[in-house]
């Protein structure tokens, strides 16, 4: 991890497809992000979310079938 003297956020190095980048892109600009990196966070924290709510389900599941 690195911090920018010219800011107080993290910041990381990420390489991805070029389609990956042009859905992030797509994305940035239908939702009106200010930049990049607003879109690559908001979209990182709803793949977590869901991430967790399927857990959540799974756990729900299994305890079902108890």
């Amino acid at each position: 991890m690195h911090i920018r003297k010219d800011s107080s956020k993290p910041t990381t190095t990420v390489s991805l497809h070029q389609s990956t980048l042009s859905k992030v892109e797509d994305y940035r600009f239908n939702e009106r992000k200010d930049n990049r990196s607003q879109a690559f966070e908001e979209l990182i924290l709803f793949g977590l979310k869901y991430k967790e709510l399927l857990e959540k389900k799974k756990a729900k599941r299994l305890l079902s079938e108890c």
